[in-house]
């Protein structure tokens, strides 16, 4: 009987401890993603957190718990970004912070990241400075300024009707802008296009009216623009040129992809954009095709470069975690160097030098689309691919 007391003892024992390990195994692995929900960029960040919702979806479970996101609100300033990082991680528990539009809130997340103490995927920061920036600070999504002015000087000198054009340079005056214009006027220079205005012209984040600027590139002579512009203005900068009828007698380059509701808000005004990005629904490959077709489905709206980056670089994170095989933030970051995902535009690998990633991309050109089925009337039509050695940089 004593015996029998002592083993009915121990298995209630036993029970008590492992009852909590049976519950904390189902706790979901919550991912802060913080995107920009209102203000000038709203579209752009709604859409990357479509491709992170996909991709969570699609992944189902980490470590066989839920991913469960928690979703905030970067307005693209900086310190309310960080504002907003510090409650994920502190009081919401997030293991990893995801997402981010603007290089400037990109930047002000890294410094803060020893503070966090998490990883931090960056789907669409652009600046050059994130590579090795730091241990825990990774890019897996949008084309780096120096991979995008690569890929257009590249297009830009395949083509004899750009090449002997003369560029006028003109950004949004913030770091994103400041280091594309800058990447691009020195490689441009370096392969023998003429720019106009090496210093460039740097505009305000809230400009409207463009008159004053396409007026200067008027009386400039130039017969090139190469713009970095939040992509939302891209549109409305088109059809400013085309009221002064510069439309087919300036060719607009761009540092950044229109997405496609702001083509469609362009329309004609947007023919003849040309760029280099990570991917259009011009690309045609089983996943590529397979991938906006679950997206159009999902969310009724025509699926986007920003979607799908940030499809991606969710993906990269997730898989990482996987590998990791846990929650730790040291575990995670090591386990995300050198992971890659094979996708809608091929394997997206980070670098295990800079935590950077490395993809192919494509060159395109805006103009009437196809009979589609998303309904589009205006499109990025894809021109060439561009290999991840093509871009660099050198690993």
């Amino acid at each position: 009987m004593k015996k029998f007391i002592t083993i009915s003892l121990s298995l209630m024992v036993a029970m008590i401890f492992l009852v909590p390990q049976q519950v904390l195994a189902k706790k979901p692995v919550k991912i802060g993603v913080l995107v920009p929900l209102t203000g000038i960029v709203a579209q752009g960040g709604l859409e990357m957190q479509y491709g992170i919702e996909m991709a969570a979806e699609e992944k189902g479970t980490v470590l066989g718990r839920p991913i469960e996101l928690l979703v905030e609100d970067t307005r693209v300033k900086p310190p309310v970004a960080v504002t907003k990082a510090e409650k994920l991680v502190y009081k919401d528990g997030c293991k990893a912070l995801i997402g981010v539009f603007s290089s400037g809130v990109g930047l002000a997340l890294a410094k803060n990241i020893d503070k966090l103490n998490v990883p931090f995927v960056s789907t669409h920061v652009m600046t050059t400075k994130f590579y090795g920036l730091h241990p825990l600070v990774f890019r897996s999504g949008q084309l780096a300024n120096d991979q995008t002015a690569v890929g257009n000087v590249k297009g830009i000198l395949a083509r004899p009707d750009l090449k002997k054009k003369t560029y006028y340079v003109i950004v949004h005056d913030y770091s994103w802008g400041h280091d594309a214009g800058e990447r691009f006027i020195a490689l441009a220079k370096e392969n023998g296009i003429k720019i106009y205005n090496d210093t460039y012209d740097k505009a305000p984040i809230k400009t409207k009216d463009w008159s004053s600027y396409i007026s200067k590139i008027k009386a400039s002579g130039a017969d090139g623009v190469y713009i970095a512009f939040i992509t939302n203005v891209i549109p409305v900068f088109a059809k400013q040129m085309s009221d002064f009828g510069l439309q087919g007698k300036v060719k607009i380059i761009s540092a950044a992809a229109p997405g496609p509701l702001e083509l469609e808000a362009g329309g004609e005004a947007c023919y003849g954009i040309f760029g280099a990005s990570d991917w259009a629904w011009d690309v045609d490959n089983a996943k590529s095709n397979e991938w906006e077709m679950r997206f159009w489905n999902k969310f009724k709206t025509i699926p986007s470069d920003a979607a799908v980056h940030s499809y991606v670089g969710a993906m990269n994170l997730f898989n990482a975690i996987e590998k990791a095989g846990s929650t730790d933030a040291q575990k995670i970051a090591a386990a995300l160097k050198g992971i890659s995902f094979d996708g809608p535009y091929g394997i997206v690998r980070i670098s295990p030098k800079d935590n950077c990633m490395r993809n192919s991309a494509v060159l395109t050109e805006t103009m009437a689309a196809p009979e589609n089925p998303f309904g589009a009337k205006v499109y990025m039509k894809v021109l060439k691919t561009f290999t991840p050695d093509e871009l660099g940089p050198p690993e």
